[in-house]
């Protein structure tokens, strides 16, 4: 399906840029970008409503935490005709989305560290594979003091662009 891969870093995007409360103007172009990277997907349905509903929003020219809660009720009403999200396919690419959203604003805070932790473990069928379990203990590791300094943010920086890349 063409239009899971899509589908799903969106869905990361989404969390990750919302993971620390608020939409920076990066994180709000790393949106536009998706977009635009998938207008080519726009003439068959059912991708072609899910993306005419997010562009809705995109197109009011700034992002509001309403917004944001819209757009997920917007995936989860996609998400069955749109992505077979328990595959570890969907899981992978619902990372690297979430990867995307979280350096859109060239920054990675506790909040968000926190937020990406949490999830990994909520889908501990994954945690035993690559790139998961290796995520889950470099986060474990930054997070030993509950602060994400200089050093540690330029390591995880290099290794969300590894997952991204995969």
């Amino acid at each position: 399906m063409k239009t899971q891969k899509p589908f799903n870093h969106l869905k990361g995007i989404i969390h990750g840029i919302s993971s620390d409360g608020r939409i920076t103007r990066g994180e709000f172009t790393e949106m536009k970008l998706w977009c635009q990277a998938h207008q080519s997907l726009c003439e068959e349905s059912p991708f072609k409503e899910f993306f005419a509903e997010v562009k809705a929003i995109l197109d009011g020219g700034v992002m509001t935490s309403e917004e944001i809660m819209e757009l997920k009720t917007i995936i989860k009403n996609h998400e069955a005709e749109l992505s077979v999200s328990e595959s570890t396919e969907a899981k992978i690419q619902f990372l690297q989305g979430i990867c995307y959203g979280i350096l859109a604003d060239e920054e990675i805070n506790k909040y968000e560290v926190t937020v990406l932790k949490k999830w990994l473990e909520e889908n501990s069928t994954v945690l035993g594979r690559s790139p998961f379990k290796e995520m889950h203990a470099l986060l474990s590791r930054v997070m030993e003091d509950g602060n994400v300094d200089i050093k540690e943010e330029k390591e995880l920086k290099k290794y969300f662009l590894e997952v991204m890349e995969m």
